[in-house]
């Protein structure tokens, strides 16, 4: 079975791989008849945290590898709409697959316990991450 490491896939790869799987679903759930194509390029960036700029290079890249495709949209030729092509979701099946095994792995050997801490400090640093994305940046100190 391939993996992200025998494939040359980095975490951060995968990353934008899963991402755009998700928003998938999200925009399959939404989507209208004139657009059927996938989500925008701003809902990924806005996913990932990241700079429109900075996820447009990642899938010039994953575009080139054949694991996404991009069109732009009938109702805005400014937008972009992303896709994973069937080579995409097959390497976040099997990137997802060795997550799975890692960290089954990870929990036997760490014990119940630790793997109970392991769980209530993720869960905990889970939501403050939401909660620090739905309070949005911080306020500019004022000068006075």
């Amino acid at each position: 079975m391939a993996n992200a490491a025998s494939e040359g896939r980095t975490f951060n790869e995968f990353a934008y791989l899963r991402t755009i799987g998700l928003l998938e679903s999200d925009v399959q759930r939404a989507e209208t008849e004139t657009e059927r194509f996938g989500p925008r390029l701003s809902d990924l960036a806005d996913a990932m945290a990241v700079r429109r700029a900075s996820a447009s290079t990642m899938l010039t890249k994953l575009e080139k590898e054949g694991l996404v495709e991009r069109k732009h949209s009938r109702l805005d030729a400014r937008t972009q709409h992303i896709r994973l092509t069937d080579e995409g979701k097959v390497a976040v099946r099997d990137g997802l697959k060795l997550y799975e095994r890692s960290a089954s792995q990870l929990l036997a050997a760490i014990g119940d316990h630790q793997a109970d801490i392991l769980a209530l400090s993720a869960g905990r640093a889970a939501k403050r991450a939401r909660e620090a994305r739905r309070a949005g940046p911080p306020a500019a100190p004022s000068q006075g």
